[in-house]
């Protein structure tokens, strides 16, 4: 069982151009099996996301065509390419059998969870601040929303940021946090029938590597994270479990590449399949005349039965 505090995969979230949210080309629309999402309070982003059986998702975003230039360029993702991997999230484990729906007469249970993810958490928050790495994590801030079936989803995100002067860091060098105080499984509805079956059969993250040039600040904050990494330091690598109660593929690694003269940042992202005629192919488009979005995928190893 992961512990309390260890993170574990949430979100990869990956922008789009708003046309693929109405009109996906065919080789968009043919990478996974699509939940529907909907547009965020602030108006700006609208999204749909792809749920897999390790308990993870892809939220693929994109801002609304028309918003106010200024209002995007605000935006934490808004000077960010379309067609990449802009960002990653991570959360915290649920206690062994709280990730049951719970009933009108479970309220108290929902408490109790709420503040044992947020002490765990600021464990972790203080950890990671006195590492003195230069990056810090921010309080969380707490969110939510009602479905439309009305069920009461509670959550809260907390951001990394410049420990010096409280500036954002570049989206993706380390995760942000997504924090549950209802059952996960309101928020990522994983286990109904179907949504996390895609046509390429994938079923993880297998690797997430990260070119920066915060490499040395990031290496403390991932070492914190997820316990002491390789000695090679261009090719340090953290691993985190799977979430799910029946583990679907082998621990995914976390990689660090140190952005060389003009190197773009960016992070790129590899995923487990059970598809043999696909794992060491990568599948993915192109999203505009000057890039592609590919994912690499790998054969899936270490699942039990």
């Amino acid at each position: 069982m992961p512990s309390p505090t260890t993170p574990l995969v949430d979100h990869i979230v990956v922008l789009i151009p708003h046309s693929f949210l109405s009109s996906p080309p065919p080789w968009f629309a043919d990478l996974f099996h699509f939940y529907p999402g909907g547009r965020h309070a602030d108006g700006l982003t609208e999204n749909t996301l792809a749920l897999l059986p390790d308990g993870s998702y892809l939220e693929f975003i994109a801002f609304v065509p028309g918003v106010d230039p200024a209002r995007r360029a605000a935006h934490q993702w808004g000077a960010k390419k379309e067609g990449t991997v802009v960002d990653w999230a991570v959360t915290l484990p649920f206690l062994e059998g709280e990730e049951g729906e719970r009933g009108e007469g479970e309220r108290e249970k929902v408490g109790t969870e709420e503040l044992r993810q947020e002490k765990a958490f600021r464990e972790v928050q203080q950890r990671v601040r006195d590492a003195n790495s230069g990056i810090v994590y921010g309080d969380p801030v707490r969110g939510g929303r009602t479905r439309l079936d009305g069920a009461v989803l509670k959550w809260a995100v907390a951001f990394p940021k410049h420990g010096a002067d409280g500036t954002p860091i570049n989206p993706g060098t380390v995760p942000f946090w997504c924090l549950d105080a209802t059952p996960r499984p309101l928020r990522v509805p994983y286990r109904e029938p179907g949504v996390a079956k895609h046509p390429t059969g994938v079923v993880g993250v297998a690797g997430i590597e990260i070119t920066t040039g915060a490499g040395e600040s990031a290496r403390v904050v991932y070492d914190v994270l997820l316990g002491k990494g390789g000695e090679d330091e261009d090719e340090k690598g953290w691993y985190w479990g799977v979430g799910a109660s029946e583990k679907v593929h082998a621990d995914g690694v976390v990689r660090l590449r140190s952005a060389v003269g003009e190197a773009e940042e960016r992070v790129n992202i590899a995923f487990f399949t059970d598809n043999a005629s696909l794992a060491g192919k990568e599948v993915g488009g192109r999203v505009d005349e000057n890039h592609e979005l590919v994912f690499r995928l790998v054969a899936v190893c270490g699942k039990s039965g």
